[in-house]
This record gives C-alpha cells, sequence and structure tokens, in this order.
C-alpha cells in the first residue's frame, strides 16, 4: 500500500520548493513574531498598563490543617509584558470563614517553589480598611522586571476553621501613580476542618 501512494507523490521541483518553503516559514515566523518590540499602554496622565498580561501560575498553602499557615502567590511577568509590575493585592474571595494576615510578616522573592530564591525588597505592605482585613497590598522596592517570577508570601494569623477551597484574587499593578489594576485570576488553597 505504502509502494502504491509513493509512487503518485509529484517530485517536482515546485513541490519540493513548496514544501520546503512551507517548512522555513513555520520555524522562522513565530520566532520573528516573538521578538518584535512592544510597547506599554500609555493611559494618560502618566498611567501605563501591561502590554501582555502577568499570569497567576501558582498558589499553596504550607499548612491545611488548623494553625497558621504561609500563602504563596506566585506570578509570572512575561518577557513582552512591556511594564514591570509595580505591586500586588491579593484579596480573600467571600466564604464561611474570613482569613487575617499579619502583614509584617509579608515576604516576597524571585523564583516558584517554597525554598525561595533571592529576597524581593518590599516597598509598602498594606491592607484595606478595617473591614477588608482579608485584603493586601504588597508593593515592591524595585519593579520586578519583565521576564521575571515572583512569590509573595503571606502569613496567615490562622487558617479557617471550615475547611473547603477558599479562593484569593490576585491583582496586578504597573508603575505610575493611579495605575488601573489587571486582574490575574483566582488563587485556589483546600483546607482541612479544624478540630
Amino acid at each position: 500500500m505504502f509502494r502504491r501512494f509513493v509512487r503518485f507523490v509529484d517530485p517536482s521541483p515546485s513541490s519540493h520548493f513548496l514544501g520546503t518553503s512551507t517548512l522555513l516559514l513555520g520555524i522562522l515566523l513565530p520566532t520573528a513574531l516573538t521578538t518584535l518590540p512592544t510597547r506599554a499602554v500609555e493611559l494618560g496622565q502618566g498611567q501605563t498598563f501591561f502590554e501582555s498580561a502577568p499570569r497567576l501560575i501558582r498558589s499553596a498553602n504550607s499548612n491545611r490543617g488548623s494553625g497558621s499557615a504561609i500563602y504563596q502567590f506566585t506570578i509570572v511577568v512575561p518577557e513582552n509584558a512591556g511594564e514591570p509590575l509595580q505591586a500586588v493585592t491579593i484579596s480573600q474571595k467571600k466564604n464561611v470563614d474570613t482569613i487575617k494576615f499579619d502583614i509584617s510578616k509579608s515576604r516576597a522573592f524571585i523564583g516558584d517553589s517554597f525554598a525561595g530564591g533571592p529576597s524581593v525588597s518590599l516597598a509598602s505592605i498594606g491592607g484595606g480598611n478595617p473591614s477588608d482585613s482579608n485584603e493586601v497590598t504588597v508593593a515592591f522596592d524595585k519593579p520586578i522586571e519583565p521576564g521575571n517570577t515572583v512569590t509573595v508570601s503571606l502569613r496567615a494569623l490562622e487558617n479557617p476553621r471550615f475547611g473547603g477551597i477558599y479562593q484569593f484574587g490576585v491583582t496586578a499593578f504597573s508603575p505610575g501613580e493611579n495605575s488601573p489594576g489587571l486582574y490575574l485570576g483566582s488563587g485556589r488553597l483546600h483546607f482541612e476542618r479544624a478540630n
């Protein structure tokens, strides 16, 4: 069967050229498109926005049971982001129990695991209004440049008493006064019921 098929293939130079051209375009075109320069989107009044969105790639907790724990949220700032990452807001979605954080223990580092990488200096750490104590904003002393991965670690005063899945919205901010945030999605953390 295969021999019959081979006999019908046109070995002409034009079909060979077409096949080679298609192969080269398939290899070179994606590479050329990814190396094109990007510009940040300017919104006016000194505000900027990401050209290509940062991505929330991981959320994890050090302890699923009762007691305190460290919650980590890992964000990739793509090479073509156009702007660095200046700050991140992490806010718990409504659930049965509200988790409060010890914001003085907030940390950040380059990399994506509990082992950690080089520490990132924080300019400020703050929460929302007292009624929104389950929201934390972490601003980096020096913005996280495109092409890097950063992990933000928050210490919970106590894990929730009621088990289940808790979601945390993550919003990224580029540099600039009153820069609008970009919602990256929700990090999901699983907890076991406290005894």
